[in-house]
């Protein structure tokens, strides 16, 4: 039988799918015929402009219809590409997320209307989601309920994949019932990039640069965040396994840039400092030259060992992001971050030594922020400005507004803490919220703080990404609180809101 793995677009063409990487070759490892189709980077190169691609982004986000002319151009897409598609005979469609639900569903439409007899597998987060858990009716199940697929993965696919090639599936089109979560990672296969065509991707000034995992979950249980939702355990691999693999990518195809699509790349200090050591020593032996950047966590300086960051620069530490998310240790240790604004002072100064870049991500207005809290928000912008100046903090990422995302201990803290939510148009709006423990924490006061902090930014010129995207998001709330507070004729606020929105103008 042979099988077709297929990336559909996702509006990230830098880099090749490291998940159907993953699939392409456990399906091979298990004696299968497979080749992978990145319907992504097809997309890429059937625009005509890297502006024409981008354009589709807000189809693939649900925040609109396509046109009448994009849809035609979507389905001639499609169309160009079911003669490839007929030569197999099971379909793996990885669905890695919410925005590619639009055209997962749009390709399963055309496969079937045209090429009925493929066996379709839906598999990815995006497949399954928290809604898989929760309630059973999520984009794989409503897709098996549309006759769209033939059945979907739960949970990480490498062990059901095997169970799917022995049609060992359950009456339901479901390969699991509950999401598999694999202990130990070091028994997987590398992804095999042998697959795609690496020529082919944007990769922007880097050279080739692929992805890499070295972990699942997250070791941190940070109160408003939700990967332990999806990964309640936290799994990672050996060192030495991570570095086998980058030098095997480095040998076989010349790559010696990558991204680490981790939580947090020291998730476990163990393995990385065993990766670290292994990849100096290749580039030392080898002149390599690797080059490496991921999500990290700055540390209690005292639990690092001496020399940590001239290793980690050796081994290719190019980039890491940092979510710092407040100027106040209080703040920060109640979102259950263990690490102070004198860590990062000294880690900072590690960075501009071995020249490592930083980037931090940011989130204003927590539950329990005080005004005193966010004015020592507002000083670190001054605080770090020299590692601005030496280009060390290469940009921060200031978010939107903070959410309650489900079964997180921040959505847990919501009854005890009297949270919200105002109303437009008769429905509670989750951006909308307050709190009665906070009073003075109202949508007005956040959205204020979030303008501060980016105008704190700017006076001490830290590069802001997506900074026009995300305020467009702040007025954008700041409009919906505007229609709530004159729905519900709340008048108090109104006009020092409408002055707080000339900002945007």
């Amino acid at each position: 039988m042979k099988n077709l793995v297929i990336s559909v677009p996702r509006l990230e063409i830098h880099r090749p799918p490291v998940s159907t990487a993953i699939v392409s070759e456990v399906i091979r490892t298990h004696g299968h015929d497979v080749q992978a189709l990145d319907l992504n980077c097809e997309l890429f190169h059937y625009l005509s402009n890297r502006e024409a691609y981008y354009s589709y982004d807000e189809i693939w986000d649900g925040r609109r219809n396509p046109t009448l002319k994009e849809l035609k151009n979507i389905l001639r897409f499609i169309k160009l590409h079911l003669p490839a598609i007929e030569k197999y005979d099971q379909l793996w469609i990885s669905v890695f997320g919410t925005s590619a639900h639009p055209f997962t569903e749009f390709l399963c439409r055309m496969i079937r209307k045209h090429l009925s007899k493929k066996k379709i597998i839906l598999g990815g987060q995006g497949a399954w989601s928290a809604e898989i858990l929760n309630k059973g009716e999520g984009f794989g199940y409503r897709m098996k309920k549309k006759g769209l697929c033939d059945l979907y993965i739960v949970g990480e696919g490498e062990q059901s994949i095997k169970k799917v090639l022995d049609n060992v599936v359950n009456g339901a089109g479901i390969s699991d019932e509950k999401p598999t979560q694999i202990d130990n990672l070091d028994t997987l296969p590398f992804p095999n990039y042998s697959f795609y065509d690496l020529d082919r991707y944007d990769y922007l000034d880097a050279g080739k640069e692929v992805f890499i995992t070295g972990s699942r979950g997250c070791v941190r249980r940070c109160t408003y965040c939700d990967v332990a939702r999806y990964w309640p355990k936290f799994r990672y691999r050996s060192g030495v396994n991570i570095a086998e693999e980058m030098i095997n990518h480095y040998e076989k195809h010349g790559v010696i840039h990558f991204y680490f699509t981790d939580s947090l790349i020291n998730g476990s200090m163990k393995a990385f400092n065993n990766m670290c050591d292994a990849l100096a020593k290749y580039n030392t032996d080898h002149k390599a030259g690797f080059s490496w950047k991921g999500q990290f966590i700055f540390r209690p300086k005292n639990q690092l060992p001496k020399d940590h960051f001239a290793t980690v620069a050796a081994a290719g530490g190019k980039e890491f992001y940092v979510g710092v998310e407040t100027g106040s240790d209080k703040i920060r240790w109640e979102m259950d971050k263990k690490f102070t604004n004198e860590d990062i002072d000294f880690q900072l100064e590690e960075f501009n030594k071995h020249d490592i870049n930083v980037f931090f991500l940011m989130l204003t207005g927590y539950l329990t922020e005080t005004r005193d809290d966010h004015h020592d928000t507002l000083l670190m912008f001054k605080r770090w400005q020299k590692y601005v100046a030496t280009g060390t903090i290469k940009g921060i990422d200031l978010g939107n507004t903070l959410s309650f995302l489900p079964n997180t201990p921040l959505e847990r803290m919501m009854d005890s803490h009297g949270v919200y939510f105002l109303k437009e148009n008769g429905k509670p709006v989750d951006s909308l919220w307050q709190c009665t423990s906070n009073p003075s924490l109202n949508v007005g006061e956040r959205i204020l703080r979030r303008v501060e902090t980016h105008e704190e930014a700017i006076k001490y010129n830290w590069p802001i990404w997506r900074g026009a995207q995300r305020l467009n998001h702040v007025k954008i709330l700041a409009n919906r609180y505007l229609n709530s507070i004159e729905n519900s004729k709340i008048a108090t606020t109104k006009k020092t809101m409408k002055e707080n929105l000339n900002f945007f103008e």
